[in-house]
């Protein structure tokens, strides 16, 4: 083949790839068109199935709640019809809902006239009663004047012995279905299709060609039988090809097949036409490029090549005189002949360049202080270097061309010569060969020398040559024999010092050690790795972790190990420092001393300390759980007993009900100081600081606080204060509320007192009391769980200062005391200052307090008047308050709370079923209860976020919990909403409400 025929093809295949990447273009354009048109058809398929869940999925619903509805179980057909005729008015999407015995007999019916028909013969009553399930039935048609038919759907109920006592069945409208599928349009030229497990069509949209009740193609049903959903291309029920994404009744929604078609003409137009162009303009191109390329080769490179040629044949032949000599230079050619031109030249400059490098080697062997000489592959010198003929102290004529271990310079003695002999005949066969040996050189001098014989190769791996060296190591004998000597008195040393210390090298094999350890000599030990000696291969990984960890750092380390030997733990005070040649780590020293026996003492120490600790923290479970289960309960008698007090005004039981709503209070406050103290010692409190304006957090104390100080006659203020620290606010205001209410509990008459003082490191919050006083010996006892002064039974559990004093650890915050007996106390906080630059402050309010309390003739008469003016009159109507508790005891308490201060109540186990009650109801609700915890992991501010989006930001919500993390706090701060905590005093609640605007 020609050069420009080869030039022709290689333009060619240059030009095929773009060709074929044109092509490809084309042909993945029209692939992805296709995929996109697919994808697109399985997105409308995903969305109609989507709604088709939801569809059976309501349905489900309805027919599982009648299924579990206790007339069924007590056979009361009466109760059943009436809830039936209710379920009829309230569900119009449906047509039919009834209930029938075992026998298939409707006993009763959402349409009465259906009551005594048998549906024994219907598919969906057959097949309920056998698979034991949820099942959609097929198409009927529909009773005489209505249209569209219908698509029954059935559920099996159960007697008390568990077993099927009849089915629950719902018919669903089928033109209310097409109805809602035809209110989401479909993209032009595409169709819906949704037909029963049978092949009867339900749903066909657009309307037109095949209408509900007929029956499906013979294509179409062959997808309806298929066990897996695609997309596929197949003509629809109008004969127009389309590209169709179906989901059989096997997959997707049980029983039911769906299918979405776009028509594949339409969708595909487009990319047929880009394919028809693009492969015409492909063709262009390569004829193009073709007659370029033939014409482009003849002129620029056939006739330079030719000449470059004819130059090249030229300096083979021995004419070193020959060059190309091309004109033009610029081109690639003529750069490859000028190439060639400075190639000639290169190649006589490197010839004498080489002589002159041989002369260089020469020298510098000469220079070496080594001895050097090349033999040949049977021994024999062929060269030596002049360190070697000084030496030998002969002629260089009396040494090259003599067998190299026949010569007398090299003085070994007989087994140096038998050794010398046999290294090389070991590198003449290839392999290297290296050996210590005692020579006798000129002047009479005895060295040690390093000998070695190194094999030289040539491209075949033929030996061509041998290297043989010989390096002065007189000095290194020397210092290796002082190495031993130091070595023999270090080990005597190490002997009697009770620690053992050994090497390892960077594989961890022991390389030294100076005495036995683990019942294993030092020589049993050499060579071997950690696993290989110890018993148990996890004391092997620990100990290897440690040492490979100092040979990546390069730090030393020291740790404590446990070793299993014969039978017993034996524990080990570990040094290991990295063995270090020049700079790089090359291993590991270690220093292991026996402690034993202070691990034994330890342990027995660490047993007591767990045993200790297990019992604490057993009681924690124990307050932990009966706290958390108390929780609930208590909260519904809080709500019955509130919603009681309202209807017994003026009754003779009503004191009664007043103390029992007093021991519900204490109870209440006993719970919260068992659940505060459990998690405090189980440590699952978190510290979330920040800055804190005390002045604000004080007022809110006064303004809680007052009521109760008021109806002990007692006088609660806080002196106003600009000061702002950095504390956890959540966990200071338990802290002050622990102590505000310390002082309640045992102040009985005169005053308490709030305020704050300025220190060197900060700012002590102080709160005064007129008390009963501690002593002096009970000053620390105090903050002891369960240590109380005076009567146990009135004071509660004595948890109280106990958990200020945890708290105040955990926030780093000191607490201190002193008290005068028989005069009052003062409890203090000491909290770091926060100076805010140039931050704008809001100006310090007067004095806080609350106006019952101020006055010296307070009473309880007076503060119920405060609380009865911080809510509104208890009027007709109020409006509607909307309850959210997924447990039926809270909701029916708050209900009839709620209900007798006058408010309407909706009720709701979850966010879902609230919207439902909402739309049901058609009234916007003035505020919203809601439980923290619901069904299915929802919380609470979910459900609130979710109304107030359907009614408006601005109706308030209140947080029912039984959490005191702050995090619950934050959480319901972050979204606006306020929180109580469980059990909820329903003052309180009427409280919050009322500032809320729930008047």
């Amino acid at each position: 083949m020609t050069l420009l025929a080869r030039l022709f093809v290689l333009v060619l295949l240059a030009v095929l790839p773009a060709i074929g990447i044109q092509v490809h273009g084309v042909l993945k354009f029209r692939a992805e068109r296709e995929a996109e048109v697919a994808a697109q058809a399985e997105r409308m398929l995903s969305l109609v199935e989507g709604e088709q869940s939801r569809i059976v999925d309501s349905a489900r619903l309805m027919v599982t709640a009648v299924t579990e509805a206790s007339f069924l179980r007590s056979g009361d057909t009466a109760r059943c019809q009436e809830y039936l005729d209710r379920l009829a008015q309230r569900s119009a999407d449906y047509r039919t809902a009834s209930v029938a015995g075992g026998d298939g007999r409707v006993l009763c019916s959402g349409d009465p006239s259906s009551i005594g028909v048998s549906l024994a013969g219907q598919p969906h009553f057959r097949r309920a009663m056998a698979e034991d399930r949820f099942v959609i039935g097929e198409w009927t048609p529909g009773r005489s004047g209505e249209t569209g038919g219908e698509l029954p759907m059935a559920a099996p109920f159960y007697d008390d012995a568990g077993k099927p006592a009849g089915v629950v069945t719902l018919s669903l409208d089928v033109s209310w279905l097409t109805a809602n599928f035809a209110a989401r349009p479909l993209p032009d030229n595409a169709t819906l299709t949704v037909a029963d497990r049978a092949g009867t069509i339900l749903v066909k949209l657009p309307g037109g060609v095949a209408q509900s009740g007929e029956r499906l193609p013979e294509a179409h049903l062959r997808l309806l039988r298929g066990t897996a959903d695609g997309v596929t291309t197949l003509d629809g029920l109008d004969g127009v090809p389309r590209v169709t994404a179906f989901s059989p009744a096997a997959v997707g929604v049980p029983d039911l097949f769906v299918s979405v078609g776009i028509d594949q003409r339409t969708a595909m137009g487009a990319a047929d036409r880009a394919t028809r162009d693009g492969l015409m303009m492909s063709l262009v191109g390569f004829l193009v490029a073709a007659a370029a390329a033939w014409i482009g080769g003849t002129l620029f490179i056939r006739r330079p090549v030719d000449a470059l040629v004819r130059a090249a044949r030229d300096w083979s032949a021995g004419e070193t005189s020959a060059r190309a000599n091309l004109p033009d230079r610029s081109s690639e050619i003529g750069q490859l002949g000028r190439a060639f031109d400075a190639m000639a030249d290169t190649v006589e400059a490197r010839a004498a360049a080489l002589r002159q490098s041989e002369r260089h080697t020469r020298a510098v062997l000469d220079a070496l202080p080594a001895f050097i000489g090349v033999l040949t592959p049977d021994g024999v010198v062929a060269q030596i270097n002049h360190a070697a003929a000084e030496a030998a102290a002969l002629p260089l004529k009396d040494i090259v061309g003599r067998p190299f271990d026949s010569i007398c310079w090299l003085s070994f003695d007989e087994d140096g010569r038998a050794r010398l002999r046999a290294a090389v005949a070991s590198a003449a066969a290839g392999t290297a060969d290296r050996f210590d040996a005692d020579i006798r050189v000129a002047g009479g001098r005895t060295l040690s020398v390093d000998v070695g014989l190194t094999p030289m190769f040539d491209q075949q791996g033929r030996v061509t040559h041998l290297i043989a060296s010989g390096i002065d190591i007189t000095e290194r004998k020397r210092t290796e024999e002082a190495l031993r000597v130091a070595e023999e008195r270090f080990r005597t040393g190490l002997r009697n010092s009770g620690v053992v210390v050994f090497n390892q090298d960077r594989e961890l094999r022991y390389t030294w050690a100076h005495a036995a350890m683990l019942g294993r000599s030092p020589e049993a030990m050499l060579g071997r790795t950690d696993h290989d000696l110890f018993e148990r291969a996890e004391d092997a990984d620990r100990t290897t972790a440690l040492k490979r960890r100092v040979l990546e750092t390069g730090e030393g380390a020291r740790a404590e190990i446990s070793i299993r030997s014969q039978g017993e733990d034996r524990f080990f005070d570990l040094t290991v420092d990295p063995l270090r040649v020049g700079d790089r780590v090359e291993g590991v020293t270690c220093a292991a001393v026996d402690v034993t026996a202070r691990k034994q003492a330890e342990a027995d120490l660490s047993r007591a300390r767990e045993e200790a600790d297990r019992a604490n923290e057993a009681k924690s479970r124990f307050l932990a759980a009966a706290s958390h289960d108390l929780r609930q309960p208590v909260q519904s008698l809080y709500l019955f007993a509130a919603a009681l007090a309202d209807r017994l005004q003026g009754h003779p039981g009503l004191p009664m009900l007043e103390s029992m709503r007093q021991g519900l209070d204490s109870l209440k406050t006993l719970l919260d100081g068992l659940l505060d103290m459990s998690r405090l010692e189980s440590g699952k409190i978190a510290v979330a600081p920040t800055d804190v304006r005390l002045n604000q957090l004080l007022g809110r104390l006064v303004v809680e606080y007052g009521p109760r100080a008021a109806q002990k006659g007692l006088e609660l203020r806080a002196i106003p204060t600009r000061a702002w620290v950095r504390t956890d606010p959540a966990h200071l205001e338990r802290i002050l509320r622990n102590l505000v209410e310390n002082a309640l509990r045992y102040t009985q008459t005169g005053r308490i007192l709030l305020g704050c003082r300025r220190t060197a490191a900060g700012v002590r919050v102080e709160v005064w009391d007129s008390g009963v006083g501690i002593p002096a010996d009970r000053l620390e006892d105090i903050f002891e769980e369960f240590t109380q002064l005076g009567e146990p039974n009135e004071r509660g559990l004595g948890l109280g200062l106990a958990i200020v004093q945890r708290l105040s650890r955990l926030l780093g915050h000191r607490v201190t005391v002193r008290s005068t007996e028989g005069k009052g106390s003062v409890f203090a906080v000491e909290l770091p200052r926060v100076v805010l630059g140039g931050a704008p402050r809001a100006a310090a309010r007067p004095a806080i307090a609350h106006p019952a309390a101020t006055r010296s003739g307070g009473t309880a008469a007076a503060a119920a008047s405060l609380a009865l003016r911080s809510v509104a009159n208890d009027g007709a109507t109020k409006g509607v308050v909307l309850v959210i508790d997924d447990e039926a005891i809270i909701l029916l308490g708050l209900k009839a709370m709620l209900e007798g201060w006058g408010y309407d109540v909706l009720t709701a186990k979850s966010g879902d079923q609230a919207l439902e009650r909402l739309r049901a109801d058609g009234r916007r609700p003035q505020i919203v209860l809601a439980d923290y915890q619901l069904q299915q992991g929802r919380t609470g501010p979910e459900a609130l976020v979710a109304v107030q989006g359907m009614v408006g930001k601005d109706v308030p919500g209140i947080i029912l919990t039984g959490d005191t993390a702050p995090e619950r706090l934050r959480e319901a701060e972050r979204n606006g909403f306020q929180i109580l905590h469980k059990p909820v005093y329903p003052n309180d609640l009427r409280r919050m409400m009322a500032s809320a605007g729930a008047a």
